[in-house]
């Protein structure tokens, strides 16, 4: 039987054997990089690489970290619920972090300094020169968060010439982006290049409550500015300086399914059924109908506050290059960044407020007084940090070198208060966390190329890293009962002042002063206190060791042995305490053999590479069980093993094609994890915990967002208009992927099945450069995929299954129109 995967394969496979056996004189372009921190033809890197560059960018609409992760394969992309959630995984590695506290495994590098977060680059990737994505561990040049793999961003800088542009695309779906960039010299030695981004877009998550807000909008605009200073001939400063300022929605859950079922929820007792009836009921306003059309439509929802994700950004560097001799250069870069993220969530995902619970168990109180935040959003995350690299560069006839060292200190603030009310406001429950997690961190390395003969390279480096971390954390728990649970304590409700979106607790109420005399104080509400000082300190190596063979003047073979490791990290979520505050540092030992080579008089460039991985404690986030809060923690051993092939065709001198594939074998180990809602003891759930309480083994599953085969096939065609003052192309990209899970539980209603994505664009370019013209459909066959999937299950839950759609997850269509002077 021939299966759709078999067939996809099979097509697959028959378009790289085609495009393998046939060529013409027609070159493809050389393509430099500085993967290595040197500037290379792609050809030469012994590291398995995908570029995008500028012009696939903008004719493509990629426009930020997501539409760069769907458009290469071996890339998967998580969306958080905030913004400094969102996560990066490659080859099936990544942190997947909900609460922060741990660097991501997938460096995002921007012009030479490493991003703390992949969301000080999610808004805008506008004015770039392109984008090296480099696969595997790269420790040694990167640093210590590029386990899975680093994507290495390398942005335009000033020239001695007066350029610039005006760009301004609309699309179907309401969005309005403008960009700008202009470029001047100031004197014959300084050079300047300004640009700017503009983005509304109207929410594409539509509210079925009338004057609720619709979500998925956004609103956000970025300043850069590059000075290039020549102080002398042999020495150059590039300064540059970026602000940036999102708005979003997009974090938005949505309930894909109800709690239902024979079952019965251990805290109240309720029959799932019933609470999957009163969910219902609540996302249609009191219309359980109208609730069951939010739940079987994923881009409707059903919620009484905008759900609103701000990040801001900035940063300022100085790079230095100075040429001690002529095979000698001195670089140094140093670096300031500050990145803050402000969020308000609907906990609850309906229109349920104090004031009309629905019955509801679980509603979100979007602010009160019980609080001591300096902003109006319930979850903050702040971000600052300085780094300073130096190192010198060096050649002589038979090596190429460097060597140096790296500093830098981060501090991270996590300040976060949900208050809600539960129980259908039998009980107020306010839990103000403030976490402070600051990293003092040193490296010195080094790597060298040598030319062993004329065929035959040989490279090598070592990278040694100390961390110094220190956590201050504080969380307490304060919990009101409106309503006699047994305890004998019964808070006079007049002490709350209820409102939709805002509820006073008035501390000096006289009925609440008159219950001090039979014993209860304020005090009393407190239910829990969690407040703890940790420090700890972690070092160890990373490196790499290979060779390259030129057994031919077009093709290359090479093999490399690398090992990289990741400092402890910090749980800075709900359930730390002193003794899980430390996440253990994370190892990864990586073999990789791959080939480079062009066919047919440089017509066709094939590359591939197999490789083999294996991560211990592998730092990653988890919902804890019982609850809707997350956790960090090492989660066992990932081992991933797979095969990388990238196939360019300059077919005739109008047709190009392209092709991009990532086959996986992923597998966990040594990972306990809490059972999935209504999984029984032959499903799994038989590990005896203590006290009767079961969870399950998972190892031997596939690692979550890791799909067995995704890949990207592209057609370019240029169609000369003779007579015209200008020309016509056309490209068809198509992009699959396998289906993945998306738990670490493994819940076989969290998995997304696999799917493919189809874009068009069509495109009028003047010959002369001045101006072009661009039709792009994204995700044209409505193709419907969720970025993430969880689940809370019960009544003091969100919902059974939720999901969060991003707005590629729909066809919409835009037009972009470039005026270049």
């Amino acid at each position: 039987m021939i299966t759709r995967k078999t067939y996809q394969q099979v097509a697959l496979a028959t378009a790289i054997a085609s495009f393998a056996t046939m060529g013409n004189a027609v070159e493809l372009e050389e393509i430099v990089v500085t993967a290595q921190k040197r500037a290379q033809n792609l050809q030469d890197v012994p590291i398995s690489v995908d570029v995008v560059q500028a012009s696939d960018l903008q004719n493509r609409a990629i426009n930020n970290a997501q539409d760069l992760a769907i458009a290469t394969p071996s890339v998967s992309f998580q969306k958080g619920g905030m913004p400094f959630a969102n996560n990066f995984i490659m080859r099936g590695i990544g942190s997947m972090a909900f609460e922060g506290g741990i660097q991501p495994s997938v460096s995002f590098v921007v012009d030479g300094v490493p991003l703390s977060r992949i969301s000080e680059f999610s808004a805008d990737l506008g004015d770039i020169e392109r984008i090296e994505i480099l696969r595997g561990p790269q420790g040694t040049l990167y640093g210590r968060n590029a386990t899975g793999g680093a994507v290495n961003i390398v942005r335009a800088t000033p020239i001695d010439t007066i350029e610039g542009y005006v760009q301004q695309t609309i699309t179907d779906d309401d969005e309005y982006t403008t960009r700008l960039m202009y470029n001047t010299p100031l004197s014959d030695s300084v050079n300047m290049r300004l640009s700017g981004k503009y983005t509304h877009r109207d929410g594409y998550l539509e509210n079925v409550i009338a004057g609720n807000p619709d979500l998925g909008g956004e609103e956000s605009y970025g300043l850069m500015a590059k000075f290039g200073i020549e102080i002398n001939d042999t020495t150059d400063l590039l300064i540059s300086a970026d602000y940036r300022d999102q708005k979003t929605s997009e974090g938005a859950q949505h309930v894909d399914q109800v709690e239902s079922g024979p079952g019965v929820d251990p805290v109240s007792r309720l029959p799932y059924a019933t609470i999957g009836a009163i969910r219902l009921a609540a996302l249609g306003g009191g219309d359980p109908a109208l609730g069951q059309q939010v739940v079987n439509d994923p881009f409707k929802i059903s919620q009484d506050h905008e759900q609103q994700g701000n990040m801001e950004a900035y940063g300022l560097t100085f790079d230095l290059s100075k040429e001690l001799n002529d095979d000698i250069t001195l670089k140094s870069i140093t670096a300031w960044r500050s990145s803050a993220s402000y969020s308000s969530i609907d906990v609850d995902n309906t229109p349920a407020n104090t004031t009309q619970t629905y019955n509801m168990g679980l509603v979100a109180i979007v602010d009160s007084t019980f609080n001591s935040r300096p902003h109006d959003e319930i979850i903050a995350n702040e971000i600052e940090y300085f780094s300073q690299e130096l190192r010198l560069e060096g050649s002589t006839d038979s090596a190429e070198w460097i060597a140096g060292i790296y500093l830098s200190h981060s501090e991270e603030v996590a300040d976060n208060t949900a208050p809600t009310s539960l129980f259908n406001n039998g009980v107020l429950r306010f839990d103000p966390k403030e976490a402070t997690a600051s990293w003092d961190s040193y490296a010195i390395f080094g790597d060298v190329t040598f030319q062993v003969t004329e065929t035959f390279d040989v490279f090598a480096g070592l990278r040694w890293t100390q961390e110094d971390m220190d956590i201050e954390y504080s969380n307490a728990v304060y919990t009101f009962p409106l309503i006699n649970l047994g305890n004998g304590i019964v808070i006079p409700a007049d002490v709350f002042t209820f409102g939709e979106e805002f509820t006073a607790v008035d501390v000096n109420h006289p009925a609440l002063i008159a219950e001090l005399a039979p014993g209860f104080t304020l005090l009393d509400a407190l239910t829990s206190r969690t407040a703890f000082q940790r420090d700890d300190t972690s070092a160890d190596w990373s490196g790499r060791l290979g060779f390259t063979w030129h057994f031919s003047p077009d093709s290359r073979l090479y093999a490399s042995a690398s090992r990289g490791f990741v400092g402890a990290g910090a749980n800075i979520g709900r359930s730390a305490n002193a003794n899980n505050a430390v996440v253990d540092p994370s190892l990864t030992e990586a073999y990789e053999l791959g080939i480079k080579t062009r066919l047919f008089d440089n017509s066709v460039q094939f590359n591939a590479a197999a490789f083999w991985q294996e991560v211990t404690d592998l730092q990653t986030s988890r919902v804890v069980p019982g609850s809707i809060n997350t956790e960090t923690f090492n989660a066992g051993t990932l081992t991933t093993q797979g095969l990388e092939v990238t196939l360019d065709w300059a077919a005739t001198e109008m047709l190009t094609l392209s092709a991009s594939a990532s086959i996986l074998d992923t597998e966990i180990d040594d990972l306990i994890q809490p059972c999935y809602p209504g999984q029984t003891a032959a499903q799994g759930c038989n590990v005896d915990n203590g006290g009767g309480n079961f969870v399950q083994d998972v190892s031997g599953n596939k690692m979550i967002f890791a799909p067995d085969l995704a890949y990207t096939v592209s057609a370019r065609w240029d169609i000369p208009l003779n007579g015209m003052p200008f020309d016509m192309f056309a490209m068809l990209n198509y992009t699959w992927q396998d289906d993945v899970s998306m738990t670490l539980e493994y819940d076989p209603e969290l998995v997304q099945d696999s799917y493919g994505l189809t874009d068009l664009t069509v495109g009028l370019e003047d010959n002369d450069g001045d101006w072009s013209l661009l039709l792009v459909g994204k995700n044209i066959t409505d193709e419907y995929f969720a970025s993430t999937l969880t689940a809370s299950n019960g009544y003091a839950g969100q919902g059974r299954v939720l999901s969060r759609s991003t707005r590629g997850a729909q066809a919409y269509w835009g037009l972009t129109a470039k005026y270049n002077f």
